[in-house]
This record gives structure tokens, sequence and C-alpha cells, in this order.
């Protein structure tokens, strides 16, 4: 098909092949119109085809089946990653640390200075005893480490499930196009 300008009021007809070298009346104005040979009707610009029922100007085409399948693969795993992500978040949230080393460092000072003469000349004989170096780290540094451990996976899960909701965008945009 081949767009035919009529002469009299310069409305494009869709015109076949087939009709090369026949008139045409104009649906228009009425008016008559020489459809030209088939060499000169090729020259013309293609005619886009018919749009579907039911679909306006800004319809989209969906051309990848492919696309789909990536969009739905990327789209559960972005679902299975933000739970993964909400999951540990919350963990992270409701694990209580009953202490930090600053408040360690505070309950010592002050226990030491309730202390007699005595009994931090007792107390300095044993850290004398003792060697410095732990060999295991205080208890509420363990929680506080395992709540980090929480804190981190839902970062890294939340960031994967992030980059997996933009590959489904990707993907959802990639396999359609516009339709004239």
């Amino acid at each position: 098909m081949y767009l035919l300008p009529c002469p009299a009021c310069e409305n494009s007809l869709p015109v076949a092949p087939s009709k090369a070298g026949e008139s045409l009346v104009c649906p228009a104005c009425n008016g008559s119109l020489q459809v030209p040979k088939l060499g000169e009707l090729k020259l013309l610009p293609p005619a886009n085809e018919p749009a579907q029922e039911g679909s306006g100007s800004n319809a989209y085409v969906d051309d990848a089946p492919v696309a789909r399948v990536g969009f739905l693969l990327a789209g559960f795993t972005a679902t299975v990653c933000l739970l993964i992500a909400s999951f540990c978040g919350l963990r992270w949230f409701l694990l209580p640390v009953p202490n930090s080393t600053a408040r360690h460092i505070e309950t010592t000072r002050a226990d030491m200075e309730s202390f007699t003469p005595a009994e931090l000349i007792r107390a300095y004989e044993e850290m004398e005893k003792t060697p410095i170096d732990l060999v295991l780290p205080y208890v509420y540094k363990e929680k506080e480490n395992f709540r980090n451990r929480w804190g981190r996976n839902a970062l890294y899960s939340g960031s994967a499930g992030l980059m997996a909701v933009a590959v489904a965008v990707v993907f959802a945009t990639s396999g359609r196009k516009r339709r004239h």
C-alpha cells in the first residue's frame, strides 16, 4: 500500500499496487483521482498498516517474548530479594544490643570510683595476673556483631532487589515499541 495525495484536497489515500493505472474517487472531496503506473506508485511513501480495532495511536506492540520472560524473572528476583531485605532489616531493628564499648568503659570507671583503696589494689593485682589480650570478645560485642550482620544482609539484599527492579523496567520497556 502506498499513500497517494489527492490533487484537489491534499488528502492522502492508501492505494494498493493492484490499482496502478486506474481512476479512483477521493472520499474526502469526491474528486477524480488518477493512480500512477506501478513504477511511479512505488516512489510514493508507503502507507502504514491500519491500526487494530480498540488501539489508539499510543498503543504498544509486544515484539519480544524474551523480554517478557526476562521481565518475569527479574520481577520474581526483585520480589524475593526485597522480602529477604525486609526480614533482615526487621531482625536488625529488633535485636537489642544492651551495651557498647563507651558504656562499658563508663560503668567500669563508675565501679572503680566506688572502690575503696584496698579493693583497687586487689583489682590491680588481678589485672596483673590476667593478660590484657582477651581471648574472646565481650558478650555485648558478639551481640553487636550479630546484629550488624543482619543489617549488612538487609543492605545487600535490598540493593540486589533494587537492581532487579531496574532490570525488570529495562525488560518491560525493551520488548515494546510504539505503534504509529
